[in-house]
């Protein structure tokens, strides 16, 4: 055997090692690509789909505290015209049309069970007028969540 065929083989190796490479290479380059521009697609769908997210909680918030600071405003436009007289002859426009009172029915109290005939505990009527009476009036809105 001569010195030079154990080089050769070395040499052939390293040559088929890397026309393997090249090939692999080739054939895998296009569908890596694919892959990276739809994953890059999907990121900036989600960051997308984060920002609008974010900006419709942000709306609801304001939206409750408009609603919460509307209701006061309707409670106290109630109050109003339960002291001063008959609301349709002291309120004008939508405010004419709120209740003056609750309807007898959420007077009630509730049965000695605490329970309804549906087997659902029932909540207390608390009267609104009661607080105005020893003068408390709500000054912040309450967030249910």
């Amino acid at each position: 055997m001569n010195s030079v065929q154990p080089w050769m083989v070395v040499a052939g190796v390293v040559a088929g090692m890397a026309a393997g490479g090249i090939g692999a290479s080739a054939w895998w380059w296009p569908r890596l690509k694919r892959a990276r521009r739809l994953i890059d697609r999907i990121e900036a769908s989600r960051q997308l789909m984060n920002q609008q997210s974010t900006q419709a909680r942000r709306q609801i918030e304001h939206l409750q505290l408009e609603l919460g600071e509307l209701r006061l405003i309707a409670e106290r436009f109630r109050r109003k015209a339960m002291t001063t007289g008959s609301p349709a002859e002291t309120l004008d426009g939508p405010e004419s049309i709120l209740p003056a009172e609750p309807p007898p029915a959420s007077r009630r109290p509730a049965p000695s069970g605490g329970e309804s005939d549906a087997g659902f505990a029932q909540t207390q009527y608390e009267d609104p007028d009661d607080a105005a009476r020893h003068g408390f009036a709500p000054t912040q809105i309450e967030k249910r969540f």
